[in-house]
């Protein structure tokens, strides 16, 4: 029970360094002309709705804005946990 927890913090972290690095090293390659590739980003999501009840007032939305970089490098991390999985 306790490996299990563990592997999945390990998953949640490796998921979330891959999120920031990707973003950090797109950031940073935009300026490089040959590695500009890796700041090509997609934006997707759902746009804020609010729904007013006169009480309460709820806001939903999403957006999602990822790049190449932040794309390879959650592919690395699950690679990496799967390797990881096989092991234990």
């Amino acid at each position: 029970m306790k490996k299990g927890i563990i592997k999945t913090l390990v998953f949640i972290v490796l998921i979330i360094l891959a999120v920031v690095l990707g973003k950090a090293v797109g950031s940073a390659a935009a300026g490089i002309s040959y590695l500009s590739w890796l700041a090509i980003a997609a934006k997707f999501g759902v746009s804020t709705v609010t729904i007013d009840l006169s009480v309460i007032q709820i806001t939903f939305g999403m957006m999602i804005n990822i790049n190449v970089a932040q794309s390879i490098l959650l592919l690395i991390s699950i690679f990496i946990y799967i390797r990881i999985q096989r092991k234990g």
